[in-house]
């Protein structure tokens, strides 16, 4: 292949998802199952022949992120083995290698293994460094132990840390708020990710989370309240729920919304390629026995038309601080969007929801939590 040829090819990202966890928090709606060998083992043989089955020739993958579930669970030989899988089929020239993880892993040796394996940035579920929401939320660990962990993390040589922090969770006060940004200038990570409760239906939690539900206000209260501190400690905003230090965005996530392809492998995980959109068979037995049966485990497929695909990459690029630039829609979409989306951009601007100019349309940050508002104008 040329050089020419080798340029040409289009940069996408590629999402690996491990669907196991020592056990199931009460509040997640991801899909995952209690860790066990033989399942495993299943998921490993499903994951090959996924990765056989998919070979997209015209992309090269830069960005690298094992999410779930527990990857931490995978032992650093497991994630070279899952690279192997990942190196034979597809064209890989990754610059960032997330690995999520939670801070129940005790010994060092398995920090320095991932790095030896090429992980380049590990995304923490911390959660809270409350010990009291901890246990309400069925953590495993104490606060102490989460930054203990954190710190190994920095030991072992990774420069690129998130931490993930949740907010809007039943009895959770200003002084939880406080201790987690003690914590955060202690440990000073590279970025920080910043989630609300929610989607809670048919969970565990969803019980207690209604007979304590936390006032609406008082969230959008929390939420402000963080924005402004971790941005006073170098954390810019730049996604509704993601923080980080000049230059350490998530280079994966930022495919998401900025409307980049992407491709998911793994039981629940979806993908973005060109027009269309799939996602894969949840279930992970029957995600494997369809894949062993030479077809592919697709469960919803939708072929975009220009205006969806149009529409999609507006409200994506629209949960960035910086927004979208229009120039760059009409290069794309060869569509002026401002022309195009004048009539709901002008009522959004009235209700003070959106900025316009001639080089940007962004939802300003005051008013990045209330976004669903700007969004439902476009779906």
């Amino acid at each position: 292949m040329s050089e020419r040829d080798e340029a040409s090819k289009d940069r996408a990202g590629l999402y690996v998802h491990f669907p196991f966890c020592r056990e199931k928090c009460p509040y997640c709606h991801f899909a995952s199952v209690p860790y066990h060998k033989e399942i495993a083992d299943i998921w490993r043989k499903g994951l090959a022949r996924e990765a056989r089955f998919y070979y997209p020739q015209d992309f090269i993958f830069d960005s690298l992120y094992f999410g779930g579930g527990t990857p931490s669970l995978l032992s650093p030989a497991e994630v070279l083995g899952v690279r192997e899988i990942l190196n034979k089929n597809f064209r890989l020239e990754i610059n960032e290698f997330t690995l999520e993880a939670n801070p129940d892993i005790k010994d060092p040796d398995i920090l320095w293994g991932w790095r030896e394996s090429g992980v380049t940035r590990l995304s923490i579920g911390v959660q809270s460094f409350d010990d009291r929401l901890l246990k309400l939320l069925g953590r495993n660990y104490s606060a102490a132990r989460a930054a203990d962990f954190a710190s190994s993390c920095r030991t072992a040589g990774f420069d690129n840390i998130s931490l993930d922090l949740m907010i809007g969770v039943p009895t959770e006060d200003r002084k939880s708020l406080e201790e987690n940004l003690h914590r955060l200038a202690d440990l000073q990570p590279e970025h920080v990710s910043l989630y609300i409760m929610e989607q809670l239906e048919s969970l565990p939690f969803e019980e207690f989370y209604n007979r304590h539900a936390p006032d609406e206000d008082a969230v959008a209260d929390e939420y402000a309240f963080l924005q402004e501190n971790l941005e006073a400690r170098g954390l810019l905003q730049y996604e509704i729920s993601n923080f980080s230090r000049p230059g350490k965005e998530c280079r994966h996530n930022l495919k998401y919304w900025r409307y980049e392809p992407f491709l998911g492998l793994g039981p629940s995980a979806c993908s973005h390629m060109g027009s269309r959109r799939w996602c894969h068979e949840p279930d992970i037995r029957a995600w494997a026995e369809v894949l062993h049966s030479g077809k592919a485990a697709v469960v919803e497929a939708v072929d975009l038309s220009p205006d969806e695909s149009l529409k999609e990459a507006l409200i994506f690029g629209l949960r960035l601080v910086e927004g979208i630039k229009p120039s760059e829609f009409q290069n794309r979409f060869g569509v002026n969007v401002l022309e195009h989306f004048g009539p709901s951009f002008r009522e959004l601007e009235s209700k003070g929801l959106i900025e316009l100019s001639e080089d940007s349309v962004r939802i300003p940050r005051d008013k990045l939590l209330v976004s669903n508002q700007v969004f439902i104008k476009f779906v």
